[in-house]
C-alpha cells in the first residue's frame, strides 16, 4: 500500500484525471478501492465514480451474460467463462474494481454452430470481419450489440491433440462461482494464466492493468505440484514463451513468489515454431528473435520459391 500510495503521488505530479488514457483509465476501480478512498483531495469523488460505473455496467453485462447462458444450456451446450469476465468475477475483490470489455464464453468444438445460432437468436449481430473459425484451431466469433457492447464466443482454446480430451480437461478443472442467485463456471486458473500471458504478451507494450490481472490469477497457485501441471500445460499447449516471460516480470516487479525450479524450468523448455510467430514480442534472446524473423521471412515466401 505505501508502495502504491507513493506511485500515485508521484503519477498526479505529471498527470490528470481528466485526460488520462485507457492504459490508466482501467487501473482507476483499484486505485479508488486500494489506495485513494481513504485518502482526502480532489480526485476522490472523480474516482469513486469511476468505481461504481465500473461495478454498475459490470452487473449489467454479467446479467445479460446469464440471459445468453441459459439460452446456451436450453441447446445443450455449457459454457465456460474466460478472460475480463472470469478475472473480474473470480479474482479480484468485487466488481468495481475491473471493467469487463468484453463477454467471452468458450464452448465445445461439436457445439459450435448452436452457440453461434443460440447468440444470433439472444439478439447478438455476427461480425464477420472479426471473426475467424477452424474445425482444428483455434476459433473466435465476435458479436456485437447497441447496448452491451461485445461478445466473443471460443472454442478449441488450446488445440492440443486428442482435442476431446483437452476440452474435457478444460470443463473438468473449472471453477463454479455465484453471482445473484446464478452459477458461472469459469475456466480454472492454470488455464486462465496462460490465455492472460499469451494476451498480454502478444502486444509490444503490455498494459499494466494485464500484469495486474496475472498477478492476482498466479497467487491463487500456491503448490509445487499446481505450479508443475501449470509448466506441463504451458508445454503441451504452445505457451511456454508468454507464461515464462509474465512470471519473470512479475517475480521482480511486484515480488510473487514462485518455486524456486519454476523459471529455470522454464527457459529449459523448446520454444515451438507456432510460438515463435504469435508472441514474437516475447523473444527474449538473440536466438529465439532471430529464428522468429527467420520464420517470418520463410512464411511470408511464395511456394515453391525457396530451393534447397
Amino acid at each position: 500500500r505505501d508502495a502504491a500510495r507513493a506511485a500515485w503521488e508521484e503519477w498526479r505530479g505529471s498527470s490528470r484525471l481528466e485526460t488520462a488514457g485507457p492504459r490508466s483509465q482501467a487501473l482507476f476501480g483499484q486505485l479508488y478501492a486500494n489506495v485513494v478512498g481513504d485518502l482526502e483531495g480532489p480526485e476522490t469523488s472523480l474516482l469513486r465514480g469511476v468505481y461504481k460505473r465500473t461495478w454498475y455496467a459490470n452487473q449489467v453485462l454479467l446479467g445479460r451474460m446469464q440471459a445468453l447462458a441459459s439460452c446456451l444450456r436450453r441447446e445443450g451446450v455449457s459454457p465456460l467463462v474466460l478472460n475480463d469476465a472470469a478475472l473480474a468475477l473470480g479474482y479480484y475483490a468485487d466488481l468495481g474494481h475491473r471493467p469487463i470489455d468484453c463477454l467471452d464464453l468458450l464452448v465445445p468444438a461439436a457445439a459450435w454452430d448452436r452457440s453461434l445460432a443460440a447468440a444470433a437468436g439472444d439478439g447478438w449481430r455476427l461480425d464477420d470481419d472479426a471473426s475467424f473459425g477452424s474445425p482444428t484451431a483455434l476459433s473466435i466469433a465476435t458479436f456485437t450489440s447497441r447496448r452491451e457492447g461485445s461478445l466473443r464466443i471460443w472454442t478449441n482454446l488450446f488445440a492440443a491433440q486428442p482435442r476431446h480430451d483437452t476440452e474435457a480437461r478444460l470443463w473438468r478443472e473449472a471453477r463454479s462461482l455465484e453471482l445473484n442467485g446464478h452459477t458461472f463456471h469459469v475456466l480454472g486458473a492454470g488455464e486462465q494464466l496462460l490465455c492472460t500471458s499469451a494476451e498480454a504478451l502478444r502486444r509490444h507494450e503490455v498494459p499494466l492493468a494485464r500484469y495486474a490481472d496475472a498477478w492476482l490469477v498466479a497467487r491463487t497457485i500456491t503448490s509445487e505440484h499446481d505450479w508443475a501441471r501449470v509448466v506441463w500445460k504451458a508445454q503441451r499447449y504452445e505457451h511456454v514463451l508468454p507464461l515464462r516471460n509474465m512470471l519473470r516480470f512479475l517475480g521482480r516487479n511486484v515480488s510473487l513468489a514462485l518455486p524456486a525450479w519454476l523459471l529455470p524450468e522454464l527457459r529449459r523448455l523448446a520454444i515451438s515454431h507456432g510460438e515463435l510467430l504469435q508472441y514474437r514480442p516475447a523473444c527474449d534472446t538473440v536466438g529465439l528473435k532471430a529464428k522468429a524473423a527467420i520464420l517470418r521471412v520463410l512464411r511470408a515466401r511464395p511456394a515453391g520459391s525457396l530451393r534447397a
